[in-house]
């Protein structure tokens, strides 16, 4: 699998993160404790020139990686992948990056339409995420899960478009079959961190029935909110005044 291109994330606000620097602190600060963290981490990134959370591999990163890669095959053509692809802001793209999974373009003019994200979860966080996102409720995924949601604002607004989407994905047992198969035929570098997906038991792995409850596939489509988008961008404008004057 193509590796993210660390340049363009390193000492930059990232989609994936920015959901701390949305809330203020106690007593009148600007910023939260985790927020006034992340900030610090990005100075950081800034002296040394390279991001800090570089190399970390676990079971569950590579399971949600290899899953994404599965979920393309099925999804249909009017998805174009970009999950390694990091674009820099229009304006602010001195400190503020972001990496889509997903996106759809107008057929006739190519111009980018909508962003969309994956979440491949362990079965209950899959469960939880899923069941937000079946309530087609925008103020909810918010609220429960904010780092999802200004995930998807945030590469919004870097990429111009006023659709989102949010796309859960867990495998059939019926799919278990042709994974395991993809996982054996796989040639990448990074090939022995799926050797537990050839190895390990169906039961082992977090697969669905067939005949469940869920879905393999969920997915929520909303128009971002303009309120949110220059929530979004006051609170990273003023975050980067710490970053560029340190």
């Amino acid at each position: 699998m193509q590796t993210m291109n660390n340049s363009l994330r390193a000492g930059h606000f990232t989609s994936s993160m920015v959901y701390k620097l949305i809330n203020k602190g106690r007593s009148g600060n600007e910023f939260s404790a985790p927020g006034v963290t992340y900030i610090n981490e990005k100075i950081l990134e800034k002296r040394f020139q390279s991001c800090l959370d570089g190399g970390a591999h676990t079971q569950v990163l590579a399971w949600g990686n290899f899953m994404e890669l599965t979920l393309y095959s099925i999804l249909g053509v009017q998805y174009k992948i970009s999950s390694k692809e990091t674009s820099l802001h229009p304006l602010y793209g001195e400190f503020w990056s972001g990496s889509k999974d997903l996106y759809t373009e107008n057929p006739k003019t190519k111009v980018m339409e909508s962003i969309a994200e994956i979440k491949c979860y362990q079965k209950k966080n899959f469960a939880l995420y899923t069941d937000c996102l079946l309530k087609k409720d925008i103020e909810l995924l918010k609220n429960e899960f904010p780092k999802e949601y200004w995930q998807i604002v945030s590469n919004a607004i870097i990429e111009g478009v006023d659709i989102g989407e949010a796309i859960t994905y867990m495998p059939y047992v019926s799919e278990y079959e042709v994974i395991k198969e993809m996982a054996e035929d796989y040639e990448g570098a990074d090939f022995w961190k799926y050797k537990f997906i050839r190895d390990l038991p169906v039961e082992d792995l977090p697969f669905i029935p067939n005949d469940g409850y869920y879905k393999n596939i969920n997915k929520f489509s909303f128009i971002v909110p303009d309120e949110d988008k220059q929530l979004l961008t006051d609170r990273i404008l003023l975050a980067s005044e710490y970053l560029l004057n340190s």
